[in-house]
């Protein structure tokens, strides 16, 4: 009796197997390939119902507005087939992107991937898009590598490198077919601060005769200031508010040159080891307000460190 209840227990759960629908992408998975800028890449899926119940698309969810996906049809008997439109725009972007559309179905979720590599030229690929320095100290030499490949027919070169900064500098440091590795240097004449860097390779090819890409970096000085982030006492609007920090490691036979937007920053009192600054400001608005203070050795900046005032 017992063994009978076993048998039928396990064929019903045969038969409610069997009747699950199931949704099949193919491909599985969108590779767009390499684009551009500012364009929007198309793309087509095939939908199939794999199981032997009717399944409804209820939905289609992606993970970023830039990409959408549209079925031809929403209900599909079993063994039966829809084409899914994915669509997806290139924006600014640089690198790989990838995205997620996501079908909600009465059987349940089926998630697709997208990923498109998009270039902000036609003939050169930038790895990676954008290049980051670690923090570095002023006055200390600090160098990066950027690849650059030439995706044109035929071979190309690059004549140089070019950058904004006379305190930044690049070469091409080593080549291989069509591919060239390009080292980026920060020299020691770098002032302190946050710096984006614009930078350029010159080459000849006819359709992108120059490349070019922003490296970042973070450049610290020996210079502390104390307390940092400077935050003045809360005041009212149109009212000064000021509070008293002490400049330390200033080696210069100058005095230091402060720079402060709306506000001004004006030396106290002065010690053998430390340097005491006057901050102040006068809100015009109600709310937060964060500033920089800068800090300069006659024309170049050594330092800057955040101001922030509160007003009701």
């Amino acid at each position: 009796m017992k063994c009978a209840w076993c048998v039928a227990v396990v064929w019903m759960l045969g038969v409610v197997t069997q009747l699950v629908a199931q949704i099949v992408a193919e491909p599985a998975e969108v590779d767009l390939g390499r684009r551009a800028q500012n364009q929007n890449a198309e793309a087509s899926v095939v939908l199939v119902n794999r199981g032997d119940r009717e399944v409804v698309i209820e939905d289609v969810l992606t993970d970023c507005s830039c990409t959408a996906g549209t079925p031809t049809k929403r209900r599909l008997a079993p063994g039966e087939k829809t084409e899914l439109t994915v669509r997806t725009e290139t924006r600014s972007y640089q690198g790989e992107i990838t995205r997620r559309l996501v079908l909600k179905t009465s059987a349940g979720e089926v998630v697709v991937p997208l990923k498109v590599l998009v270039t902000p030229y036609e003939n050169w690929a930038i790895s990676p898009p954008f290049l980051t320095f670690a923090k570095s100290m002023r006055g200390e030499e600090f160098s990066g590598e950027v690849r650059l490949d030439y995706l044109g027919e035929g071979n190309a070169d690059v004549a140089k490198i070019e950058a904004e900064h006379a305190w930044f500098a690049g070469e091409v440091s080593r080549r291989e077919g069509k591919s060239f590795w390009l080292k980026l240097t920060k020299l020691t004449s770098a002032p302190a601060g946050h710096h984006m860097v614009r930078v350029t390779a010159v080459t000849n090819d006819a359709t992108n005769p120059r490349v070019s890409f922003n490296v970042f970096l973070s450049v610290e000085s020996s210079l502390r200031v104390s307390p940092s982030p400077v935050i003045l006492p809360t005041t009212k609007v149109g009212k000064e508010t000021s509070t008293r920090v002490t400049l330390t490691g200033w080696r210069s036979p100058k005095e230091p040159r402060f720079e402060l937007e709306p506000g001004r920053a004006t030396v106290a009192a002065k010690s053998a080891e430390t340097i005491e600054i006057e901050v102040a400001t006068t809100p015009e608005n109600p709310g937060a307000l964060t500033q920089l203070l800068r800090v300069y050795d006659g024309e170049v900046l050594e330092l800057e460190v955040p101001v922030i005032s509160r007003a009701n």
